[in-house]
């Protein structure tokens, strides 16, 4: 791991300059050391094509930074900045069908307003307020007997699910990830919300969705158990 870190650090464009200008350092000091030491006879020709080589590369680097590096620094940081908010936002308007649906599923206690739905939207608060429950008009159960028919909030998590597929599928084409691991989740999540616009309303028929939007909002993996985190949301921060 950490020979991989160095080889990546040794090849940036960072790492390039700083070579660069140790280097521009060390042939400034040498070259005004000499002036109270004899200099050997090749130093001034040395001293003139190891400049050359090295302003050439500081000259390469600063076209570089402006032309390139910077232009793309910013783009990231829009496409970042965007699948943030638009997940969010997405994210809020599918816990207000579940609200919604598990309302009209018999639970009381759970209201849209702007309080609770700020509450809601913590992996802390969604488990408090879905977790557990036995009856059918009880904890999570009140939502997901919902999906069992083609209500107007199972149509409207659908369509959050594929507005959020298609931002995924922008992210991996425009935006470069510079490890291996965000960009495999990434692509393992528009893959399964692909699947999950093919959903259909029924009591077997709807459990991946159901299990997909309980998982988003409280943060519980079926092999890790909860983690305390939303994994979407930590995922587009590390990218």
């Amino acid at each position: 791991m950490k020979a991989a870190k160095l080889k990546r650090a040794i090849c940036s464009v960072t790492g390039w300059f700083s070579l660069n200008m140790l280097l521009f350092a060390l042939l400034m000091g040498f070259h005004f050391s000499s002036l109270v030491q004899p200099r050997p006879a090749w130093w001034p020709d040395a001293f003139a094509v190891a400049t050359n080589i090295v302003a050439g590369g500081l000259v390469s680097f600063f076209f570089y930074w402006l032309v390139v590096y910077v232009p793309e620094q910013r783009k990231r940081h829009v496409i970042k900045n965007s699948l943030r908010k638009m997940y969010r936002k997405i994210k809020q308007d599918i816990l207000y069908q579940v609200i919604i649906a598990s309302q009209k599923g018999g639970r009381h206690d759970v209201q849209a307003d702007t309080e609770r739905i700020g509450r809601l939207m913590t992996v802390e608060g969604f488990k408090a307020a879905f977790d557990g429950g036995r009856e059918s008009d009880e904890g999570f159960y009140a939502f997901a007997n919902q999906m069992s028919d083609d209500t107007p909030e199972f149509r409207e998590i659908l369509l959050n699910l594929e507005l959020l597929a298609k931002q995924v599928e922008f992210v991996l084409h425009n935006y470069t990830m510079d490890d291996n691991h965000p960009f495999d989740f990434f692509k393992r999540l528009e893959v399964m919300l692909l699947a999950l616009r093919r959903s259909s309303p029924g009591y077997d028929e709807s459990k991946p969705l159901c299990r997909f939007v309980y998982e988003m909002f409280s943060g519980f993996n079926s092999i890790e158990g909860y983690r305390g985190y939303d994994v979407i949301a930590k995922m587009i921060a590390d990218i």
